[in-house]
């Protein structure tokens, strides 16, 4: 498997990174350093484990709920579907049944307009970004999806009651977000996307990648 097969579809993570609005935003601090004289540079990094792209894990939404070194890693690797859902804003079971590719689809990426939003010169969180609504959620349950990935900090809309995500790791299906998925066009794949093991914790910052499939 050659470099030039893989797509990286994970965002990168700097002072600048778009963050959820109650966030901070991450801080990369230079401990040691070679140029003050140290023997190593060396550095530490404070930021949300939902910053850039991530997964939730069930404790996020769900009291007593797994934790992100809990998420299935069989449901984070294998074949997994783009999906052009770049119209309507407002996800519904209608707009996912439109596109659904036929047959079996064990992950679902949905690649909507918000893609475009990580390569705007001003880098600010916005509001009016595309998402699921609760009945396209539960159609993905009864699809029995294992892992569903959206283009934006959130699959919900931002003030909506937390239905969308309750619906999802209720069943077991594995939520990654902050996806770019701006160069990826609409089609089948192979997914590899590893979280951070971070023991009891609600998200996970995660690096994902695609192959083109033959």
């Amino acid at each position: 498997m050659s470099s030039q097969s893989l797509m990286d579809i994970s965002l990168p993570i700097s002072e600048r990174s778009v963050t959820w609005p109650t966030a901070p935003r991450p801080e990369l601090r230079r401990r040691l350093s070679i140029e003050r004289g140290d023997h190593v540079d060396d550095s530490d990094l404070f930021m949300n484990v939902h910053t850039g792209t991530h997964i939730d894990a069930p404790r996020h939404f769900i009291r007593g709920g797994a934790g992100a070194h809990e998420a299935p890693l069989e449901a984070l690797i294998g074949e997994a579907w783009v999906i052009d859902a770049r119209t309507p804003k407002d996800l519904t079971a209608q707009a996912l049944r439109e596109r659904w590719p036929s047959g079996r689809v064990e992950r679902a990426l949905l690649k909507t307009d918000n893609s475009r939003l990580w390569h705007q010169a001003t880098r600010i969180f916005t509001r009016e970004f595309a998402a699921l609504l609760p009945d396209a959620a539960q159609w993905l349950v009864e699809q029995r999806v294992r892992l569903v990935g959206i283009d934006y900090l959130s699959i919900q809309r931002f003030g909506d009651p937390p239905t969308v995500h309750e619906l999802l790791l209720g069943a077991g299906i594995v939520i990654v977000e902050g996806l770019d998925l701006s160069a990826v066009e609409p089609g089948c794949y192979e997914l590899l996307c590893l979280p951070l093991k971070l023991v009891d914790c609600d998200g996970a910052p995660a690096r994902a990648v695609l192959r083109r499939r033959a």
